[in-house]
């Protein structure tokens, strides 16, 4: 199940229950005060998140993501991102498919989704190059990327 703009609880849940990449991430991103600058960064954005089962079989938040439209509402470019919890791995059918899904249907909209990740991420890597994102170009001239991070992007695939 995905949800939009799901209530606080949901979203410190998932803060709380951080894969250990994710972390390493945001830490590396924003140092010490990582968690309350996500926080503050989450405020009035658009957020779906993905529900799935932890290990006792409860339904609880796995992740959560979104679309930032960039320059202007309704832009055809959007920075993709995604923070996900411990418990994907016991629910990968269902948070692949649904990414999949979310993927797919935000490909219509935009021309362009594109983030960096971090060195370490490695399984958020491999859902992105199953999603069809692109690795190994040069950074965009006017983006600064961080130390330590990777461009990647997926453009929109032209209909025939």
């Amino acid at each position: 199940m995905i949800k939009l703009n799901p209530d606080n609880s949901d979203i410190n849940y998932i803060l709380n229950h951080l894969r250990v990449e994710d972390i390493e991430e945001l830490r590396a991103l924003w140092q010490k005060d990582w968690l309350n600058k996500v926080s503050d960064n989450l405020k009035n954005k658009n957020i779906l998140v993905v529900y799935g089962k932890d290990e006792n079989n409860k339904c609880v938040p796995i992740a959560m993501g979104g679309f930032h439209e960039l320059f202007e509402k309704h832009s055809n470019i959007a920075c993709v991102w995604l923070l996900s919890t411990i418990h994907i791995k016991n629910n990968k059918t269902l948070f692949i498919k649904e990414l999949k899904n979310q993927i797919n249907k935000a490909s219509e909209k935009y021309e362009l989704m594109y983030n960096y990740i971090y060195k370490s991420n490695k399984g958020a890597k491999g859902w992105l190059y199953k999603l069809g994102f692109n690795f190994g170009c040069p950074n965009p001239q006017k983006l600064n990327i961080e130390k330590d991070f990777e461009f990647f992007y997926k453009l929109k695939k032209e209909r025939k």
